[in-house]
């Protein structure tokens, strides 16, 4: 007997060293992960009738996605190389994601549905340049092509196989290409830019075989500067050098004319540099000051109108196409708590298509960028939804006045974690609803030896059976956790319940 009572109290004490451990079933298995994609760049809608609706995108992280547009759950991504920066995503023929990446050196197809790889190509040329991708729908004897511009050399890519069908080098090293354009139903393509910043260059090649059909320049007294934005399929705004110029060009017919406007004609209460922001609305364009964001309409043989002038911060849309001839594009603009989205048509200013304001978390900070979609509702009229990207890189869909979803993309760049035991009974943080006291904890554990040592009493017998009941009823002790995660821009904090054994 005393054998057995020494048995019993050197296990019991042995006991007392707290063990985490897995239930048999939990073996192997992940408890939960999370995927994220980061910070979005660029994103693409796939809203087709048939099949799932889907939101491609490109991130920052280098990474491309395909999201559920419905719950916002990932259906399929792939993580590229440190050095392979995506440049540009579209989807092409309504099944392939067209991504151009490193540089524009390489160019790839993706199933759709699955996101496996189609095809490969590589791209390579006489210099490094501007990566641009045009996926307009072109097509070369029966063959859909899309048109790439890097590495100082133009390709048609079959969109089938990814063979290059021709190609055409611009070899001049201090062109520096800026757009390339497929005016709509027409066979050839501009290509324009600035050469040694201050001549603007035109070149119009056939589509069909890469053929350069004509060439024009102009020198202006000044330089530019930044980029330009495209108004039309025959029309570009930039700034010269010291942001006080703007210079609108038309190049129709491969005939160019350009049109002088100083921004103080302008903007007469708003002094500080001017900047150019990239709407691709036709006929209408945005610039930046210091203070106020300014949009400007181009008419007539390139003069300009201001149609409104806004101080608050505000993020524009690319232009979507809701039907022949017509586009719309989306503002989003805070004030206070809360976001103001707008949609409108490109044509007619003074009208709107959509006007929304949403309760936003002020923590997310300000919207980085907008994209939008359209859709038919029962009545026939058009209906919209906003993908917008927060300053926390957080990932939002606005339908309809309400977020349908939220991702917490900044995850992505978690560079530490650490994790602790939450405070008992702090500031009304009260983890002893969620624990067993310690008593109940060193309670079972001696029921538990006892039965082992089979000095169990039938009451006791009767407490462990009702124990492990309670364990295949999966109703398990836990420790409430905290997490803290360091991403590059933000702290998140979490907490969560770990799972131990009795």
């Amino acid at each position: 007997m005393a054998i057995m009572s020494f048995i019993f109290v050197f296990f019991f004490f042995s006991s007392l060293q707290p063990i985490l451990s897995l239930y048999e079933d939990q073996v192997g298995l992940m408890d939960w992960h999370q995927q994220y994609i980061g910070k979005v760049k660029q994103a693409v809608f796939h809203t087709h009738k048939t099949g799932r609706k889907r939101v491609v995108a490109s991130t920052e992280q280098n990474i491309i996605a395909t999201l559920d547009l419905r719950r916002g759950e990932i259906f399929w991504r792939h993580v590229l190389g440190p050095n392979d920066v995506v440049d540009g995503i579209d989807i092409a023929l309504g099944k392939y994601v067209i991504t151009l990446s490193s540089g524009g050196s390489i160019l790839r197809a993706w199933n759709l549905p699955d996101g496996q790889m189609v095809w490969e190509s590589s791209l390579h040329g006489p210099k490094h340049s501007k990566p641009l991708l045009l996926t307009r729908n072109l097509i070369i004897e029966k063959d859909n092509v899309l048109i790439v511009f890097s590495n100082g050399r133009l390709n048609a890519v079959s969109c089938i196989d990814g063979e290059v069908l021709w190609k055409k080098d611009f070899e001049e090293e201090s062109l520096e290409v800026q757009q390339v354009i497929q005016p709509p139903g027409s066979g050839f393509i501009y290509v324009v830019g600035f050469a040694a910043s201050s001549q603007f260059e035109m070149y119009k090649i056939n589509a069909k075989n890469g053929e350069l059909l004509k060439h024009e320049s102009t020198a202006f007294s000044g330089r530019f500067t930044g980029e330009v934005s495209l108004v039309s399929s025959e029309t570009v705004v930039a700034l010269d050098s010291t942001g006080s110029i703007l210079l609108t060009i038309s190049f129709h017919n491969g005939k160019i004319s350009s049109q002088q406007t100083p921004v103080s004609n302008l903007l007469e209460d708003s002094p500080g540099l001017a900047v150019i922001i990239h709407p691709s609305v036709t006929g209408i364009f945005a610039i930046k000051t210091d203070a106020a964001t300014i949009f400007i309409r181009v008419i007539g043989e390139g003069k300009l109108e201001v149609v409104e002038k806004t101080n608050h911060e505000t993020v524009v849309s690319d232009a979507l196409s809701i039907s022949e001839g017509q586009q719309a594009f989306a503002l989003v603009q805070h004030a206070g708590s809360s976001i103001h989205l707008t949609v409108k048509p490109a044509h007619d200013w003074d009208s709107n298509l959509l006007k929304e304001s949403i309760k936003m978390d002020q923590q997310r900070g300000f919207v980085h960028k907008v994209f939008i979609n359209n859709y038919i509702r029962t009545d026939r009229s058009h209906g919209f939804r906003a993908l917008i990207v927060m300053e926390d890189h957080s990932l939002l869909l606005l339908q309809q006045g309400a977020i349908v979803w939220s991702r917490e993309d900044g995850l992505a760049s978690i560079i530490d974690v650490t994790t602790s035991e939450l405070p008992v009974e702090k500031a009304g943080v009260s983890v002893a609803k969620v624990e067993l006291n310690l008593f109940e904890w060193l309670k079972g554990h001696v029921l538990k030896l006892k039965g082992t040592l089979m000095l169990a009493t039938p009451e006791d017998i009767a407490a462990i059976q009702h124990m492990r009941l309670k364990s295949s009823e999966k109703s398990k002790m836990t420790l409430l956790k905290q997490w803290l995660a360091c991403s590059n821009h933000m702290f998140y904090y979490y907490y969560y319940y770990l799972d131990v054994m009795m």
